[in-house]
């Protein structure tokens, strides 16, 4: 490979990401930005097509692409979102030190357009320079901050692939998320009692979330006492090191202790996203082999945080979240290094191509 036509390439990652930052892209409005993907992919020759889904009461459309490749490979799916948490366009500032952050109140949306940005120019460098890749099934989720709604809803997912790489984790570029916790969360109402029973409804809230048991971590994030009584909201994580079944078992027997001993007036549960591991794949040992040869060193990691690769897993997928690079996402602080596209780029490239 040329020393120019990798600088195009380089070129071409933060060039997109710029692009995509100037269109406004929250979760439900999505399409702006993914027409601008399709353009992009379009015009590497690869063929698209949208699938709408349901966001509440919005519409939106998962994005998908396809590359054909080498059939004796086994297909891979990538996967990246195209929405951001927060509305609004951020004023970009790129410093001299390389770190590009926003100037006003919107955060600066590299979760996960640098993801997007990236694969992107990962794909072109693969097929302009003739690399021999796997069939390549290209997905660019909606809904991924509401809680992957855009994966959960698609019916394509199962049809794909049994691999994947997701681009989307906050971690240093050249690291593997080897495996993900889940996290169920817990509303709970409780009537009117007076001053000390709110205080020992909060008291044995709080003495719940240490009796969790192995393999469950537990923390009260919200107590809201009023006149008319009071609420809570518990988060629950699963550890990825214990069976899923078991796990569940745990968090539902510790549910209902939880309900006799504070006798809640309304109680709801949900499971935000599903713990995974892929540490005992082949998969994971061929990712991190092709990247260590072709960049350099490679951590793997679990992660606390959810995001589209939790919900993928539990399709029955293989999926390797990748760092991007991007730090404090979602807050005003957010930001991410030039450099990060770069590298990313190049650790995309070695994933997907053959050595």
């Amino acid at each position: 490979m040329s020393g120019e036509s990798r600088a195009a390439d380089d070129k071409s990652a933060l060039a997109f990401f710029l692009e995509l930052l100037r269109i406004d892209s929250p979760s439900g409005s999505e399409r702006r930005a993914g027409r601008a993907c399709a353009a992009w992919m379009e015009d590497m020759g690869l063929s698209v097509a949208w699938e709408p889904v349901s966001l509440g009461d919005t519409v939106s459309a998962n994005l998908w692409a396809f590359a054909p490749g080498d059939p004796a490979l086994d297909p891979v799916l990538v996967c990246a979102h195209l929405d951001t948490r927060w509305a609004g366009v951020p004023d970009v500032r790129r410093r001299s030190d390389g770190w590009m952050e926003s100037g006003n109140d919107v955060p600066l949306g590299a979760d996960d357009k640098a993801g997007v940005a990236a694969v992107m120019a990962g794909m072109a460098r693969i097929l302009r320079e003739g690399r021999r890749h796997p069939p390549i099934h290209i997905l660019l989720s909606a809904g991924e901050e509401l809680g992957s709604a855009g994966v959960r809803a698609s019916r394509r997912i199962a049809f794909s692939a049994r691999r994947a790489l997701v681009v989307d984790a906050e971690a240093p570029v050249g690291t593997l998320v080897e495996a993900g916790y889940g996290q169920a969360r817990v509303w709970l109402r409780y009537a009117a009692r007076g001053e000390a029973d709110r205080f020992s409804v909060w008291r044995a809230l709080q003495e719940a979330t240490v009796r969790t048991g192995f393999g469950l971590t537990c923390e009260l994030v919200r107590f809201v006492p009023s006149d008319t009584g009071c609420e809570a909201e518990v988060a629950v994580w699963f550890s990825p090191d214990v069976d899923g079944r078991i796990a569940k078992a745990r968090y539902r027997s510790w549910v209902a202790e939880l309900e006799r001993s504070t006798e809640p007036r309304d109680v709801r549960a949900e499971l935000v996203y599903p713990a995974y591991d892929v540490r005992a794949s082949s998969w994971l040992h061929a990712v991190r082999s092709r990247m260590e040869r072709g960049v350099g060193p490679v951590t793997c990691v679990r992660m606390r945080d959810g995001c589209d690769a939790n919900w993928l897993a539990s399709m029955g997928l293989l999926p390797i979240n990748v760092g991007v690079g991007y730090e404090s996402a979602h807050t005003r602080a957010e930001r991410i290094h030039e450099e990060s596209l770069v590298r990313l780029t190049r650790l995309l490239v070695a994933a997907l191509s053959e050595p």
